[in-house]
């Protein structure tokens, strides 16, 4: 079983952490040669986006998020983990598909065990990316919920933005074409070609053969 989301031992204030951000990185801000501001800046969105995922984070007690929030088989079935890395080292999580069933899944806990995987990875290596590794063998509409995948790309964007490197989608049945033309649609135009169409004999250009499972013409042990 996973161990638990490391806690901080001190918190501190918006001031504060304000304070320690413009006096460790004074050099960088007042000089404008080291970080990129971009030429417009919309102020009111940033704020509104403050605003709703602090909001988001105290509603959903993220902070205080561990293993004990979930039942054994959230991880024994192996439907979402982490597991291997790509070809520049960066990990990969698994969102296995099939092992869902629309409507027969408990939609708030999935979430709160896709933040718990958010969370764990952010707090325990900081400032490094993810894959996503949608897989879609053997899947079919009863296994695909939108609220679910919707849930993944809102929090990239708005709760955990710089996390995802990019999204591979692996062995896309036919039948789920058009679903997975609508879910590229919730990302930003920029973000969209972030989303790889892999099958057997693609995905070794994102991930090499070691670091692959067994299953998915790889060596690696199939086993998180």
């Amino acid at each position: 079983m996973a161990t638990s989301i490391p806690t901080y031992q001190t918190l501190t204030t918006v001031q504060e952490f304000r304070k320690a951000v413009n006096n460790h990185f004074s050099k960088q801000i007042n000089e404008g040669q080291e970080y990129d501001y971009g030429k417009t800046f919309d102020e009111q969105k940033a704020f509104r986006i403050f605003h709703e995922t602090m909001t988001w984070r105290k509603q959903n007690k993220v902070y205080d998020m561990s293993t004990d929030l979930f039942p054994a088989n959230y991880f024994d079935r192996h439907a979402i983990y982490f597991q291997n890395h790509d070809m520049n080292n960066i990990p990969l999580l698994h969102y296995v598909i099939r092992v869902f069933h629309k409507g027969q899944e408990d939609n708030e806990a999935v979430k709160r065990f896709i933040t718990y995987n958010f969370e764990e990875q952010i707090r325990n290596h900081p400032g490094q990316r993810i894959v996503i590794l949608f897989d879609l063998r053997e899947t079919g509409l009863s296994h695909l919920d939108y609220d679910l995948i919707k849930f993944v790309v809102n929090s990239l964007m708005h709760y955990y933005p710089g996390l995802l490197a990019y999204m591979l989608v692996y062995k896309q049945p036919f039948i789920l074409q058009a679903a997975w033309k609508l879910i590229k649609t919730w990302l930003p135009t920029e973000t969209q070609n972030s989303v790889k169409f892999v099958d057997e004999k693609t995905i070794s250009q994102y991930i090499s053969l070691d670091q692959l499972s067994k299953d998915m013409g790889g060596t690696a042990n199939d086993t998180p």
